[in-house]
């Protein structure tokens, strides 16, 4: 394991910010559960180096281009809409790591209970402190399911803190020279409680649903709001925020579902995402991630784990059979 991690045989911990070893981070910390898998990209935007992955397991490109642009991506998993993404502003300021004054980070992978999680504090460019603290797992328990739990704690703003959760299909494929969109959006819709982003691989017989549903929260309460609905061209989803003082917490729970036409009938898919993501919401966090924590502990006890050797050994193994076990080569 690189020599900047932190050394502890069940989890990858790296403290401190470090925008040179982001791409490497990235790869390193990232979370799949044998059918979706996502590269540990920050949830927030980020204007620095970066590479969005999010992924479908087995399915892979299928060049149709030139025999030089094919050589490109060889073997290389389809890259999904972002169904990660949660732009956070302090009113109109927008979150971001690379421009704002990063005070403390640390972020960490738990490869027992198999989730990531982030926590840092930063000053914007206008003088306010936050502290956030994120939390995401894909479920090894319902393996279509995601969840992300976006904690921010205002430290002396007083403001307006929203939240934009969306999947965004302004993907561009990396075989091509003119570097096209990958994905046609075939249909967006936006209700009170869901949205959700139909999509066909370009160039390939595949097709994508993604939806998503949310919960905001201040100072541990729901906070009852009607969301901006957000159907752009090739971005679904909502915008909601709530005002604060110094010393309140706010936080969204993001619930997703992610399912393809390999396995359900296309003209199902955005009632069947829908239904997911609803359910999921339904069934909250804590029981989502008690599922999943238990499923985990299952496949782990199922495994061969060789636990001998220093903690810097013994944790280049566990991630070994961490990511191995995920099914997914990020």
């Amino acid at each position: 394991m690189d020599r900047y991690m932190q050394t502890d045989p069940w989890c990858i911990v790296e403290d401190g910010f470090r925008p040179d070893k982001q791409l490497a981070s990235e790869r390193i910390f990232s979370l799949a559960n044998g059918y979706i898998g996502l590269r540990a990209n920050f949830e927030e935007y980020y204007s620095g180096n970066t590479d969005l992955g999010s992924y479908i397991a087995g399915v892979y490109y299928q060049n149709n281009s030139n025999e030089n642009e094919a050589q490109k991506c060889p073997n290389r998993l389809l890259n999904t809409p972002n169904w990660s993404g949660i732009t956070v502003r302090l009113n109109d300021e927008i979150l971001d790591l690379a421009t704002w004054e990063v005070i403390s980070f640390k972020r960490t992978l738990n490869m027992r209970e198999g989730f990531l999680e982030r926590s840092f504090e930063v000053i914007s460019p206008r003088d306010h402190k936050i502290q956030v603290k994120v939390k995401r797992f894909l479920s090894l328990a319902e393996t279509e399911i995601g969840a992300i739990s976006y904690s921010v704690k205002s430290l002396d703003f007083e403001g307006r803190i929203s939240f934009m959760p969306v999947i965004d299909a302004n993907v561009r494929r990396p075989d091509v020279s003119d570097n096209e969109q990958l994905w046609n959006v075939l249909q967006i819709r936006t209700q009170q409680d869901v949205s959700y982003l139909w999509a066909h691989a370009r160039r390939m017989n595949f097709q994508f649903c993604g939806a998503l549903s949310y919960v905001l929260y201040k100072n541990n309460e729901q906070v009852k709001v009607i969301p901006t609905k957000i159907e752009k061209e090739r971005i679904a989803g909502f915008s909601v925020g709530t005002d604060v003082k110094a010393g309140d917490t706010v936080y969204l729970n993001k619930y997703i579902a992610v399912i393809d036409s390999l396995i359900y009938p296309r003209q199902n898919l955005p009632e069947q995402a829908c239904e997911l993501a609803l359910n999921a919401r339904k069934k909250g966090w804590n029981k989502l991630f008690e599922e999943h924590t238990a499923a985990w502990a299952v496949r782990w006890s199922q495994l061969d784990v060789d636990t001998e050797g220093s903690i810097e050994e013994q944790q280049a193994v566990l991630h070994n059979i961490f990511m191995n076990n995920i099914a997914i080569d990020i």
